[in-house]
Parts: structure tokens; C-alpha cells; sequence
């Protein structure tokens, strides 16, 4: 019985991926899958899910991808320029990248500030609003 195998290499930037599998007919059993392996933690599970990094072309598990502040799209941790807006941390693909934020968050009202951390805007209102209730109270107005 004739069962080849076959070895695939893919290289994405300077990054690359192996990929090994035995087929017979329809059907393939892998014998090496370096395209679902996340490079940071070696994480290789089924159930993860893997991201490419389009700026420095590393796969990634969930716990190492984050989205890029100004592009929206994935960045690994291994290469994101990291900053801290309003007690949230934001990812940019590099220093230009960041710098054009910074630009950008200098020039925004103080309420699109505070939407860069919802959680944080969104805990304040929470707890303003017994407080004023309470002074309210207090007052003699309710």
C-alpha cells in the first residue's frame, strides 16, 4: 500500500510554518501541524482558535492576538507598541502608529476620552448616580 507523505512549508515574514500530513485518498492523518501552534506559548490545541499577525507574521493563540488601536485589525503581543489611555491600555502596530494616536487622543472632547475604556465610563456613571440620588436625599429635594 503506497500512503505518501507530504510536508508543506509556508513562510509568513520572518516566520516559518511546517505542515505534515500523511494522505490516503480522501483522507489525511497530520503527523506535524505548525500552522495551528501559537509562537509565544507553544499553545497547539484544536479547540483554540489562531490568528496571523499582519505585522510581523506570527500565528497566535486568543491570549496573545489584540486589536490594533487604529486599524482594527490583529496585532501580536510579541511585536505591539503598547500605551495607556484613559487606565486602558491600547496596541499599535509601531511608533508612528502611536504617535498618530496620541495626536488624535489630544485633539478628542473629554467624553470620546472617557469612551476609550468603556468599563471605566461605564463603572463612573454606575457609581455617580447613588451618589447625586444621596445628596438629593440629604437635601431635602427628594
Amino acid at each position: 500500500m503506497y500512503l505518501p507523505e507530504v510536508r508543506q512549508t509556508t513562510e509568513l515574514q520572518s516566520y516559518t510554518y511546517s505542515y505534515e500530513y500523511y494522505a490516503a485518498g480522501p483522507s489525511r492523518v497530520t503527523a506535524e501541524d505548525g500552522i495551528h501552534w501559537c509562537v509565544h506559548c507553544d499553545t497547539s490545541s484544536g479547540d483554540e482558535t489562531y490568528t496571523h499577525c499582519l505585522n510581523c507574521g506570527a500565528i497566535a493563540c486568543s491570549s496573545h492576538i489584540k486589536t490594533e488601536r487604529l486599524e482594527g485589525e490583529p496585532i501580536c503581543l510579541g511585536c505591539a507598541v503598547t500605551e495607556r489611555f484613559a487606565l486602558k491600555t491600547k496596541y499599535f502596530y509601531d511608533d508612528q502608529y502611536l504617535e498618530a494616536f496620541r495626536e488624535e487622543y489630544a485633539e478628542m472632547p473629554l467624553h470620546e476620552k472617557a469612551i476609550e475604556n468603556k468599563l471605566l465610563s461605564g463603572g463612573s456613571v454606575v457609581a455617580t448616580l447613588p451618589l447625586v440620588v444621596g445628596l438629593l436625599v440629604i437635601g431635602g429635594i427628594i
